[in-house]
């Protein structure tokens, strides 16, 4: 089966960016989450659809994957798809405890893990609430020397595919047309 790039509208992200199967993911981690304040051209993820390790607390996200990431209908947009599709960039998650409020994020290329002193991933739960809505991004590069591309991570989706509060602020914020990589 071939795989494609395709144009979709955030607009109405509810409807395609969605649970197709159960991996045992837990709740806390369902919905789709806009990356506010990223600064490469792609806005939104989800982690359906990937397998949940409840043994080691952790799931593996491949960038290109199937409906599984948004990037901007733009130039940088279409070469960071064609790159993460070529270098088959991906990151495992790996929370720190049962309770999923923070997580080792270690990015993968060509099916190698980068090594932590060159990129220091983490997020953790931020925000009145803990239940999984906001999550901080942080990135350490070359042994903490350098701190760029850091976010927040929102809820905007959940399980039940209504949006949250944070939607309509991602609709102000990101452009509407958007890529994902589809099954043909």
């Amino acid at each position: 089966m071939n795989e494609t790039i395709e144009k979709r509208k955030l607009n109405d992200i509810a409807t395609w960016m969605i649970s197709v199967r159960e991996t045992g993911l837990p709740d806390i981690l369902k919905g789709v989450f806009f990356m506010d304040g990223n600064p490469l051209p792609d806005t939104c993820m989800t982690m359906y659809n990937v397998e949940w390790d409840s043994k080691n607390m952790s799931l593996f996200i491949p960038v290109s994957g199937l409906v599984q990431w948004t990037f901007h209908n733009s130039i940088p947009g279409w070469l960071l798809v064609r790159a993460a599709q070529i270098s088959k960039f991906g990151y495992q998650m790996k929370f720190d405890d049962a309770a999923l409020q923070s997580a080792q994020i270690i990015p993968f290329v060509f099916g190698f893990p980068i090594p932590k002193w060159i990129f220091d991933l983490t997020m953790y739960q931020i925000g009145d609430s803990m239940n999984g809505d906001t999550w901080k991004r942080e990135n350490l590069w070359f042994g903490g020397s350098l701190r760029v591309g850091e976010y927040i991570l929102r809820r905007v989706v959940n399980a039940d595919l209504s949006y949250t509060s944070d939607f309509k602020d991602m609709l102000n914020k990101a452009p509407n047309v958007c890529l994902i990589v589809v099954r043909k």
